[in-house]
C-alpha cells in the first residue's frame, strides 16, 4: 500500500480543508511545532482506513475540531498498481459514521461494488486490500507515538499474528482447512457410493444379464408372429372398410339427390303460384302510373298561380314584414308631432333665459358699485382711527382701560380714571370703523350672491340652447323615418300610398295563403299517387325477384355435378339420366314445368343409388369368416370384424410392450453392471484421495509449518535488524531472537545479553528503528504470497532523544531505506532532521487552525 493523497477537514487541529499530495515523495519529513498536529496526519490515515485512532479508539467523534459539525478524511492510496479512494465522515454529535470506497475508473472514480458504502463491508475490504488489520498496520507500516517499540517488546502471540498477515502465512492455514474439507468430502463420497452398491446394485451379476437377454429374445419372436397375423386381419378389415365406405358414399349421394329432388318439387309449386300473382301486380302498377300523371298536372297548374302571385306581391314573409312597417307608420307620425311640440317649447325658453341674464348683469353692477363705496368708507374710518390715535397718545393708552385693570405703563392697579376728550374721540373713531367694516362685508357678500345668480342664469341659457338643438335634431330624424316608411310602402303597393295600407296588405296575405293551401293539397295528392304507383311496381318487382330466387336455387343445385358424382360413386352399377334445361325457361310458367320434370328425374336417380348401397353392404360376413380363421384362439367367436381387428392389435401391442420391457430390463442390468464396476473404482479413488489429503492436512497444521516459518522469519528479521542496530549504535549493540523474545547483545559489556524490555528510552528507540527498517526491507522477500509488500513506512517517535551523532547515523539509515522506491515519512519536531530529508511537509499553527504546506 502506497499513499497518494490525503485530504482532511474538521479533524483535530485542521479546521479548514487541508490536502497532502504524496505524488513524487519517497523520503520526507512531516515537521512543525509541538501541538501543531503532526501526529494527527497519521491519525487521519488510520481513521480513514480503519475508523480507529490510537488515542481515542473507536470514539473518533472526540477528534472533530472545536465548533465544527463534522470531520471528514479522504485518503487516496495505491495497491498493486490500482488506485483507491476511501472517504470517511463522522459528525460531532456522535451520529453514525459514513464511508465510501471508490476505485479509479476511466477519467473519474466509481463506487467499488456492492457494500462500498457500508462501514462493516468497507472495513473488511480494506483489510483484504492491504493485507493488514489496524494492529498489524500500526506495528509495521505506520508506527505512531507510544507503539513504536511494540513489535519488538510486545506480546509474542500478537507478533506472530502480525507476521502471519504480513507474510501471507494464513495461506497454509487455508490450505490445511481446505485439505481437511477435501478429506471429509472424499470420505463421504466413498461411503455414499458403498451404500449405493449395497442398496441399488444388489443382485446385479453376469448371470442376471444372461437371463434378461434370453427373455427379450423370446418376446421378440412372439411379437413377429403376431405382426404377421395382424397384417392379414387388417387386410380383410381394409376390404370391408372399402365396401362400407362405398355403401356410405352411395347413401350420402342418394341423400343429396333426394334433397335436390325436394328443392325442385318445391320450386315447381312456388312458381305455379307466382304466375297468377305476377299478372295482377302488373295491372295494378299501370293504373297507379296513370293516377300519378294526372295529379302531377294539377300540382303544376297550382304552383304556377302561387308563383305569379309571389312575383306580383312578394312572399308571405315579405308581406308580413311590410304590414309591420305599415302599422309602425302611425306611431312614427305621432312621434313627429310630439317632437314638433317639444321643439316649440324649447324655442320659447331661450328669450326668457336671455332676459334673466340681463337682469342678473344689472344686479351685479349695482352690487359692485355699492361694495366699492363701502370699501372707500372703510378706508376713511381707518384713517380717522389713525388720526385720533396720534392726536392723543394718553387717550390711546387710556382707551379701553377700566378701573381695577393693570396700568399699561407702571403695571399698578388702576383705582380711578380721569376724563379725556381724546379718548372719547378715539372710541368714536373705532366704532365708526367697526360699522364700516360690517357694511363692507355685507356689500361684498351681496356682490358674490349677484355673481352667482348671473352664473346660474348663464348656465340655464346654455342648457336651453342645447335642449333646443337636441329637439330640432330629433324632429329631423323622425321626419326622415316617416318619409322612408311612406316611400317603402308606396313602392311595395304599386306607387301610390293608399289611405289604409294595412287593409290592402291583409287582403293580399289572405289570397296568397289560399293559393298556397291549394298547392299543398295538389302536391299531397301527387305524393299519394306516386307512392301507390311505386308500391304496385315494388310488388311486381318483388314477385319477379322471388321467381329469380327460385331459379337461382334451381341453378344452385348443380344438378349436372350431382349426377356426375353419383355415376362416379356407383361406377358401372347405374346409368346417367337425361336432365331438362333451364335456358329456354324465361317466365314463371315455363320455369315451373322444367322444375317439375327435374324433380321426377332426381327421384329416379336417388332410388337407384339406395338400392346399390344395400347390395354392397352385404359383403361383411365373408370377410369376418376370413379374419376369424387367421386370428385363431386370439379371439372369441361372435365378434364383429372391427372387434377382431382390435383384439389382434391389442395382442400385438402387448407383445411389443413385452419386447420393449424385456430389452429395457436387459439394458438396465447391463448398465447397472457397468456402473457397479465404475462406482467400485470411484470408491477406491475417494479412499485414496481422503488418505492423501489427511496426511497433507496434518503436515500443514499451524504448530508445524506455520510456526516454523514464523520462527525463521523472526530470525531473519533479528539478523537484518542487528546490521542496522550495529550501525545506529556505533557497533555496540546487536539484535538476537530466542525463545519467542527479542534481546540486545551489548558488545561493550562482554557480549552481555539483555531482554529488549530492559533498554532505556534512547536504546529502545534505536533497537525498534533497526527492527522496523529490517521489517520494511525483508517482508517482501519473506512473504509466501505476492500481496505482502510494505511500500511505505511512517515513523512518529523518538528522534528528540538522540544526540547529534546518533541522529546523524539514523538519518543516514533512513536515507538509505528511502532510496529503493519505498516511501518513508518521518514525523518529528527536530528541525535538524527535517531539513536533512529531500522533502518535507510543514504543519503551521494558526488561530484559525493548522495548515499543511509541502516543501520540496
Amino acid at each position: 500500500m502506497r499513499p497518494v493523497r490525503l485530504e482532511l477537514e474538521g479533524f483535530t487541529a485542521f479546521r479548514d480543508r487541508q490536502e497532502i499530495d504524496f505524488e513524487g515523495l519517497d523520503l520526507f519529513a512531516i515537521s512543525g511545532q509541538t501541538g501543531s498536529g503532526k501526529s494527527s496526519v497519521l491519525d487521519a490515515m488510520t481513521y480513514a482506513l480503519f475508523g480507529y485512532v490510537e488515542r481515542v479508539g473507536k470514539g473518533v467523534s472526540q477528534l472533530v475540531s472545536q465548533g465544527q459539525r463534522r470531520m471528514s478524511v479522504t485518503f487516496d492510496f495505491q495497491v498493486d498498481g490500482v488506485r483507491w479512494r476511501l472517504t470517511r465522515t463522522t459528525p460531532a454529535a456522535g451520529g453514525a459514521t459514513k464511508v465510501l470506497l471508490q476505485r479509479a475508473g476511466g477519467d473519474g472514480w466509481v463506487q467499488a461494488g456492492e457494500g462500498a458504502d457500508r462501514v462493516r463491508d468497507v472495513d473488511a475490504r480494506v483489510k483484504a486490500l492491504i493485507g493488514l488489520d489496524y494492529e498489524g498496520f500500526t506495528r509495521s507500516v505506520l508506527l505512531p507515538q507510544g507503539r513504536f517499540a511494540e513489535f519488538m517488546v510486545g506480546d509474542a502471540k500478537e507478533r506472530r499474528r502480525i507476521l502471519t498477515d504480513l507474510l501471507g502465512l494464513e495461506l497454509f492455514e487455508r490450505l490445511a482447512k481446505r485439505a481437511g474439507e477435501i478429506k471429509r468430502d472424499s470420505t463421504v463420497a466413498a461411503e455414499t457410493n458403498e451404500r449405493l452398491i449395497f442398496t441399488e446394485y444388489s443382485g446385479v451379476t453376469p448371470e442376471a444379464l444372461e437371463l434378461a437377454e434370453r427373455t427379450a429374445m423370446e418376446a421378440a419372436e412372439r411379437d413377429a408372429r403376431l405382426a404377421s397375423a395382424e397384417a392379414r386381419v387388417r387386410g380383410a378389415a381394409d376390404r370391408w372398410a372399402e365396401a362400407e365406405r362405398s355403401a356410405s358414399d352411395l347413401r350420402a349421394c342418394a341423400q343429396d339427390v333426394r334433397l335436390a329432388e325436394r328443392v325442385a318439387a318445391s320450386a315447381a309449386g312456388s312458381l305455379a303460384d307466382l304466375s297468377a300473382d305476377l299478372a295482377g301486380a302488373g295491372e295494378r302498377a299501370a293504373a297507379g302510373a296513370a293516377r300519378a300523371a294526372g295529379a302531377a298536372r294539377v300540382a303544376g297548374e297550382r304552383k304556377g298561380a302561387v308563383a305569379e302571385a309571389t312575383a306580383a306581391w312578394g312572399r308571405a314573409r315579405d308581406l308580413a314584414e311590410l304590414r309591420a312597417r305599415a302599422e309602425g307608420l302611425a306611431a312614427a307620425r305621432s312621434a313627429v308631432a310630439e317632437a314638433e311640440a317639444e321643439l316649440q317649447s324649447a324655442s320659447a325658453s331661450a328669450p326668457k333665459a336671455a332676459k334673466a341674464i340681463r337682469e342678473a348683469e344689472r344686479a351685479v353692477a349695482a352690487r359692485g358699485a355699492d361694495a366699492e363705496a363701502r370699501a372707500l368708507a372703510l378706508e376713511a374710518a381707518r384713517a380717522a382711527v389713525d388720526e385720533a390715535t396720534h392726536a392723543d397718545l394718553v387717550a390711546a393708552v387710556r382707551s379701553g382701560v377700566k378701573v381695577g385693570d393693570s396700568c399699561p405703563i407702571c403695571g399698578g392697579k388702576v383705582t380711578s380714571l380721569l376724563a379725556s376728550r381724546g379718548a372719547r374721540s378715539l372710541d368714536r373713531a373705532k366704532g365708526a370703523q367697526a360699522k364700516a367694516e360690517e357694511a363692507a362685508r355685507a356689500a361684498e357678500e351681496a356682490l358674490k350672491q349677484a355673481g352667482a345668480a348671473r352664473d346660474e342664469a348663464s348656465r340655464e341659457a346654455r342648457e336651453a340652447e342645447r335642449e333646443e338643438a337636441r329637439a330640432r335634431k330629433d324632429l329631423e330624424r323622425l321626419r326622415k323615418d316617416v318619409a322612408a316608411i311612406e316611400s317603402q310602402l308606396a313602392g311595395a303597393l304599386g306607387g301610390d300610398l293608399p289611405p289604409d295600407p294595412v287593409a290592402l296588405i291583409d287582403e293580399r296575405l289572405a289570397r296568397l295563403e289560399e293559393l298556397e293551401s291549394a298547392l299543398e293539397e295538389a302536391e299531397a295528392a301527387l305524393v299519394a299517387a306516386k307512392e301507390g304507383a311505386v308500391a304496385a311496381e315494388r310488388e311486381r318487382e318483388g314477385l319477379a325477384a322471388r321467381a329469380g330466387e327460385i331459379r337461382g336455387r334451381l341453378d344452385g343445385l348443380a344438378v349436372a355435378r350431382l349426377v356426375e358424382r353419383a355415376i362416379g360413386v356407383a361406377g358401372a352399377g347405374i346409368e346417367a339420366p337425361s336432365l331438362p334445361s333451364l335456358e329456354g325457361a324465361g317466365d314463371a310458367p315455363s320455369l315451373a314445368a322444367v322444375a317439375a320434370k327435374l324433380a321426377d328425374v332426381l327421384g329416379a336417380l336417388a332410388g337407384g343409388l339406395e338400392a346399390l348401397a344395400d347390395k354392397r353392404g352385404e359383403s361383411e360376413k365373408d370377410l369376418l369368416a376370413e379374419a376369424l380363421e387367421v386370428a385363431g384362439d386370439l379371439v372369441e367367436p361372435g365378434l364383429t370384424l372391427a372387434r377382431v381387428v382390435e383384439a389382434v392389435s391389442e395382442a400385438r401391442t402387448g407383445a411389443a410392450r413385452a419386447v420393449a420391457t424385456a430389452e429395457r430390463e436387459a439394458e438396465g442390468v447391463r448398465a447397472k453392471l457397468e456402473n457397479a464396476g465404475r462406482i467400485a473404482g470411484e470408491i477406491a479413488e475417494h479412499r485414496s484421495r481422503a488418505a492423501r489429503f489427511d496426511a497433507l492436512g496434518k503436515e500443514l497444521r499451524a504448530d508445524r509449518i506455520v510456526a516454523f516459518l514464523q520462527a525463521e522469519a523472526l530470525q531473519v528479521l533479528a539478523s537484518a535488524g542487528s546490521t542496522h542496530l550495529a550501525r545506529l549504535s556505533g557497533d555496540r549493540y546487536r539484535l538476537a531472537y530466542d525463545s519467542d523474545e527479542f534481546s540486545v547483545v551489548d558488545t561493550w559489556n562482554g557480549e552481555e545479553t539483555r531482554p529488549a524490555r530492559t533498554l532505556s528510552g534512547g536504546e529502545t528507540f534505536l533497537a525498534s528503528l533497526a527492527l522496523a527498517l529490517a521489517l520494511s526491507e525483508q517482508v517482501q522477500a519473506l512473504s509466501v504470497t505476492a500481496k505482502a509488500r510494505l511500500e511505505s513506512l511512517f515513523l512518529d517517535e523518538g528522534f528528540g532523544t538522540l544526540d547529534s551523532e546518533s541522529l546523524e547515523v539514523v538519518v543516514e539509515a533512513i536515507e538509505q531505506l528511502g532510496g529503493d522506491g519505498r516511501m518513508v515519512g518521518v514525523i518529528s519536531h527536530v528541525q535538524e532532521l527535517a531539513i536533512r530529508l529531500p522533502a518535507r511537509i510543514e504543519v503551521e499553527k494558526s488561530p484559525r487552525g493548522s495548515r499543511l504546506v509541502r516543501v520540496g
